[in-house]
């Protein structure tokens, strides 16, 4: 059985991720994290209609909010103890081109794309280590990729600091990896990766993606359901024609 907290799971890819779940892994319990317990509330009713019957539940968690990540952490730990994780983020695009308006945007999207993901997973860093099996998944984009970048390989960006962050999101899930190897002892280590759901259809971007969001959730199902070492931590995935391909850095 697992336990998976899918933050942001009211909504777009987050959203997407709880359905491919809970058709894919074995008697899962699946958490909604979302800042509003009635969003995730409807959430969970819009996916019974569509005949998901596995074990749903809703806390609420807004990443920017410590005190509500401990309340979270602490709801968890008590009613679960373990569970698998994964992250969602926003972007923020500027009001005007003012330079203050500039500003408050760019420190929006790297508090929640990069800060606020790290806080949230040391928070819950003590109730992974209760599971035989615990798992990061941090959900990136090719947009943080640098080679794919420098190669010319994607469009223009529309908001520069979403890239930004999503490169810098793939560093701190490196470094937190390389932390857990270097602990060594008895505990299990937690096992962290990188993934690139794609260019989905989601409010996000307005609708105009190339991808069905249950498509981009696939890449978080198939690490989530392999076996431990199936795949090398501290790796970047992304998952193309059905073929689960790593992501140049």
């Amino acid at each position: 059985m697992t336990t998976t907290l899918v933050t942001g799971g009211n909504r777009g890819i987050g959203y997407a991720i709880v359905k491919v779940l809970s058709a894919r892994l074995v008697s899962p319990t699946l958490i909604i994290g979302c800042r509003d317990i009635e969003s995730g509330e409807e959430s969970i009713k819009q996916l019974r209609t569509e005949g998901i019957s596995v074990d749903l539940d809703v806390v609420r968690i807004d990443i920017e909010d410590d005190d509500s990540i401990r309340e979270a952490v602490t709801s968890i730990g008590q009613k679960y103890g373990k569970l698998d994780f994964n992250n969602a983020a926003r972007v923020t695009r500027p009001e005007s081109d003012r330079l203050e308006d500039a500003r408050r945007a760019a420190n929006e999207v790297y508090n929640n794309g990069i800060a606020s993901n790290e806080i949230v997973t040391r928070a819950f860093l003590p109730i992974l280590r209760r599971s035989p099996n615990p798992r990061v998944i941090m959900v990136s984009s090719a947009r943080g990729s640098i080679g794919l970048t420098a190669a010319r390989e994607l469009p223009r960006a529309a908001v520069v600091s979403y890239c930004v962050s999503k490169a810098a999101l793939n560093m701190l899930m490196m470094h937190l990896q390389l932390e857990e190897e270097a602990k060594g002892g008895e505990d299990i280590m937690v096992e962290y990766w990188a993934v690139s759901p794609g260019h989905c259809r989601t409010a996000f971007n307005g609708f105009r993606g190339n991808k069905e969001p249950e498509e981009g959730a696939e890449v978080v199902a198939r690490l989530l359901e392999a076996k431990r070492g199936e795949f090398s931590p501290g790796t970047f995935w992304q998952c193309e024609d059905g073929e689960l391909k790593e992501v140049k850095w």
